[in-house]
């Protein structure tokens, strides 16, 4: 006779981290201290990723949230210790590669980015996938965010803190009722 079990038990698959690699000279960097991470994808990478994930997810749908989300948590569990931590901010297409930007949730709670983000507050890291075999573990490379990257980071932080100011406004404003047309 086959078991019964009374209660239904939640099977949760955990997410496999990344091999970090990074310079010398970063080895000692606290990545806690990241407020947000750019990735690097171009197919190459997608591929590489779906092989080693056993996803069944399709490269040329990157732009489908869910895949986005499991990359997040997977970056999270990697730099964080939970998949939590990192929560998906935008997505830009430069050529044939997509930079995908994902916000340190904890920073962002802790007021690390209430600050003006041109005021130093900001540190972003990017990360490339590197090339490996479907049997080898997904490695990363991770560096301080370039220039350029850093700056598109902050228009996109600026961007929202306008809109969440803008729409707190506008909460608070109570619209006027207009009283019967007098003739």
């Amino acid at each position: 006779m086959a078991e019964t079990r009374s209660s239904p038990e939640v099977i949760t698959a955990s997410l496999p981290a990344f091999e970090v690699q990074c310079e010398k000279k970063f080895k000692y960097c606290d990545v806690s201290n990241f407020t947000h991470i750019v990735v690097h994808l171009s197919d190459t990478a997608i591929r590489n990723l779906k092989n080693n994930t056993n996803s069944n997810a399709d490269p040329s749908r990157i732009d489908n949230e869910d895949y986005l989300d499991i990359i997040g948590k997977m970056l999270s569990v990697t730099f964080f210790g939970n998949e939590n931590q990192l929560e998906w901010l935008d997505t830009e297409r430069v050529g044939r590669r997509k930079f995908v930007a994902f916000t340190n949730i904890e920073k962002k709670k802790n007021g690390a980015q209430s600050q003006s983000p041109s005021s130093g507050k900001l540190q972003v890291a990017e990360v490339m996938f590197m090339r490996t075999s479907p049997r080898d573990t997904q490695k990363i490379f991770w560096r301080p965010a370039r220039a350029t990257v850093l700056q598109r980071v902050q228009i996109r932080v600026c961007d929202l803190v306008e809109m969440v100011r803008v729409m707190r406004i506008r909460s608070n404003v109570v619209p006027r009722r207009k009283g019967p047309a007098s003739a």
